[in-house]
């Protein structure tokens, strides 16, 4: 009998071991669309809290960090491939994606 190659053979021991771990860290670093707007609004209380205590200067330097990242991350679709509203919408998941793990 001839082994098989490709996606219809059956794995060893070791290769499911491999795909179970890799199906656990997918699920751990899933991040939702809510998750993302809870992140928005967290980074925008933040913007505001560091206007009201540290100047108008403090919030220009945060919120234009964070628009760096949402560019960068944005950039960073588009060059893998995706366009329109989906990059749009991946670019906000990788920005602000992170509150859905509080």
């Amino acid at each position: 009998m001839e082994e098989q190659d490709g996606p219809g053979r059956e794995l060893n021991a070791y290769e499911r071991v491999l795909a179970e771990d890799r199906r656990v860290v997918r699920e751990m670093l899933r991040v939702s669309i809510g998750g993302a707007h809870a992140g928005l609004a967290i980074t925008a209380f933040i913007v505001v809290l560091f206007a009201a205590i540290g100047g108008t200067v403090w919030a220009l330097i945060v919120g234009g960090a964070v628009a760096f990242w949402f560019t960068f991350a944005l950039i960073a679709v588009v060059g893998g491939g995706r366009r329109g509203w989906a990059a749009v919408k991946r670019a906000y998941l990788l920005t602000f994606g992170w509150a859905g793990w509080l």
